[in-house]
C-alpha cells in the first residue's frame, strides 16, 4: 500500500462537528495554494475544485447547514475508492467526507494524473503546520491495487464507505463485510443529457452565441464526456424547422469552438469513428451520423431506445433527437438518469416535468455549462447529511 498523504499508524476514528470550523480553514487554504500555483490554469479541473473550496463557498454551505437547527456530528472512520474517469473527484469526496466530520481514508486509482499530483502536492505541506497537526490524523491517502485484504481491514473499521465506480465496483465493494452500522454512499454508473429550445438558440446574436458554445464545450469536453454528468444526448424540443434552423447554426460554431481549444489525441478519434460506425450499422433508430470533421459527431436519432442510456459517445460525440415536448422523454427515464442540462426551456417547466411525471431518474437541473460543477448535494444525496447522524438533544 502506497501512503500518498497521512500516516496510517495515527488515523482517528474520532468524529467531528459538521462543518467543524478548523476543517473550513483547511479547505480553503488548499484552495488558495491550488489557485497560487502558477501551472493550476492549465488544469480547469484542478481550478474547479479550487474555487469551489474557497472560503465564500464553504460558508454559504455551512450556512445553509445551519438552518436545520439540529445538533450533527460525525459519524467517525469514512473509507473511499475514488475514481479513474475523474481524478480530481478523489479531492471532492475528500472535501465531502471533512465537512461531515468524518476521518478520510481514500484508495486512489492506479493510473497517472496531473490533477491528482498537483492537489496532492498541495495537501502534504498544509497537514504539516502546526495548525493542521490534528487534522493530519483525520487525512490518508493511499493506492493500492485490487486487494480485498486491505479492503477488508478498512471496511472493519469504516463507519462509512463511499464508493465511485461503475456498478460493478460498486456490486463488488457491497459483496464485502462492513461495520453493521456502516452508511454507505455510492456513486455508480450514470447517464445525462441535455434538453435544447431551438428558438432560444436562433434568438441569441453572436456573443450569445459564443457563450453558449463556451458552456456545451464545457459540459462535452473538458472531461472527454467520461464523467457521469457529462451529457450523451441532445434532445432538441421543438418543431423539425426551428430545429435544423438552429442545428445549423449551433453545431458548425460549436465545432469552430472545440478546434481551438480541445486537444485531439489519434487513438480516442480512431475509437470514437469507429464507435460512431457501430452506431451506424447497429442501431435501427441511427437516422444519420454527421461529422464536423473529428472534433464533433452528431448521430441523429429517429427516437428514443427504451436502453438509451447505453447509448453513450465520447470525446464530442453527441446523440441528438427532435421532440415534441419534454414528455415525449418520460418513458425511457429510469434511475440510472442523473443530470438535466437545459438551455431555452424555463426552469418552472422542467421541474413540472421531473415532479409531474414522477420520474425516478433526474437528480440535478442545471444550466447548460454547469454539467461538472460537483456540490455536496450529489446524485440525489445531501452528502453532509448522509455521512453525518442527529444527536437528538431535548
Amino acid at each position: 500500500m502506497e501512503i500518498l498523504a497521512g500516516d496510517p499508524a495515527a488515523v482517528s476514528a474520532t468524529p467531528a462537528p459538521v462543518f467543524d470550523a478548523v476543517r473550513l480553514d483547511f479547505l480553503a487554504d488548499l484552495s488558495r495554494a491550488l489557485l497560487a500555483h502558477p501551472q493550476v490554469r492549465t488544469l480547469p479541473d484542478v481550478v474547479g475544485f479550487a474555487y469551489w473550496c474557497r472560503r465564500a463557498n464553504l460558508a454559504q454551505l455551512a450556512a445553509r447547514a445551519a438552518k436545520r437547527d439540529d445538533t450533527r456530528m460525525g459519524l467517525g472512520l469514512s473509507f473511499h475508492i475514488c475514481p479513474s474517469n475523474v481524478p480530481v473527484n478523489f479531492a471532492f469526496s475528500l472535501a465531502f467526507g471533512l465537512l461531515s466530520g468524518n476521518t478520510c481514508v481514500l484508495r486512489l486509482s492506479s493510473k497517472p494524473s496531473e490533477t491528482t499530483d498537483r492537489i496532492l502536492a498541495a495537501i502534504v505541506p498544509l497537514l504539516t503546520e502546526p495548525k493542521y497537526a490534528a487534522l493530519s490524523r483525520d487525512i490518508l491517502v493511499t493506492r493500492f491495487g485490487h486487494d480485498d485484504n486491505i479492503n477488508r481491514f478498512w471496511l472493519n473499521l469504516a463507519d462509512a464507505r463511499i464508493v465511485w465506480g461503475g456498478d460493478a465496483t460498486v456490486a463488488h465493494m457491497r459483496s464485502l463485510p462492513c461495520r453493521p452500522r456502516s452508511r454507505e454512499v455510492a456513486f455508480p454508473d450514470r447517464y445525462s443529457f441535455c434538453a435544447l429550445g431551438p428558438q432560444a438558440v436562433l434568438a441569441l446574436d453572436d456573443a450569445g452565441l459564443a457563450t453558449l458554445c463556451g458552456q456545451l464545450y464545457n459540459d462535452l469536453y473538458l472531461m472527454d464526456q467520461a464523467a457521469c454528468s457529462s451529457p450523451q444526448l441532445v434532445a432538441w424540443i421543438g418543431t423539425a424547422n426551428d430545429v435544423a434552423a438552429a442545428q445549423a447554426r449551433l453545431w458548425p460554431a460549436l465545432a469552430a469552438h472545440a478546434r481551438t481549444r480541445y486537444t485531439q489525441q489519434p487513438v480516442r478519434m480512431m475509437d470514437k469513428y469507429v464507435d460512431a460506425c457501430r452506431h451506424a450499422l447497429g442501431n435501427e433508430r441511427v437516422a444519420d451520423v454527421t461529422r464536423h470533421g473529428n472534433i464533433l459527431y452528431r448521430i441523429g436519432l429517429s427516437g428514443l431506445a427504451q436502453d438509451q442510456d447505453s447509448q453513450r459517445g465520447y470525446c464530442g460525440t453527441v446523440h441528438e433527437v427532435v421532440l415534441d415536448s419534454l414528455d415525449a422523454l418520460a418513458p425511457v427515464i429510469n434511475e440510472r438518469y442523473q443530470t438535466l442540462t437545459y438551455f431555452g426551456l424555463d426552469r418552472s417547466l422542467l421541474r413540472e416535468f421531473v415532479v409531474g411525471q414522477r420520474l425516478r431518474g433526474i437528480d440535478r437541473v442545471v444550466p447548460a455549462g454547469r454539467a461538472l460543477d460537483m456540490d455536496i448535494v450529489w446524485d440525489g444525496y445531501d452528502i453532509a447529511a448522509t455521512l453525518s447522524r442527529v444527536v437528538d438533544i431535548q
